[in-house]
């Protein structure tokens, strides 16, 4: 049975197999789509993938009023998995170019994040 054997390959399996189970497997179709042909030409959008999770759990104890004592404990988890396009490859009798996606959303919040970073740095 899996999760049976405490080894350290073992425990370590178990932990993969639990990963793969919560954030899915990365294989070349979840980094490239399927070709789209038109003619003699073929494209494939390149992605790229981030996936991030956590978990916590803590407790503690005290006392209250009239010296009571009193427990407590509690636990959570969460996590992300998202992609975005990163490069279209396209293929033709031409040859072969990969043209990358650029996200301007992404430079200009970068760009005004870092232009209010600096003006609060002179403002002092």
């Amino acid at each position: 049975m899996a999760g049976d054997d405490p080894t350290p390959g073992g425990i370590a399996s178990s932990i993969s197999d639990a990963l793969v189970r919560v954030f899915g497997e990365a294989t070349p179709s979840a980094l490239f789509s399927e070709p789209v042909e038109q003619g003699e030409h073929i494209a494939i959008t390149a992605v790229a993938w981030e996936r991030a999770g956590g978990f916590g759990f803590g407790s503690g104890q005290g006392q209250g009023e009239g010296m009571e004592s009193a427990t407590g404990e509690g636990g959570g988890g969460g996590g992300i998995s998202q992609g975005r396009p990163v490069a279209v490859i396209r293929v033709g009798p031409d040859g072969v170019k990969v043209t990358p996606v650029i996200d301007f959303t992404k430079i200009g919040v970068t760009l005004l994040l870092a232009g209010v970073g600096v003006w609060r740095a002179l403002r002092r």
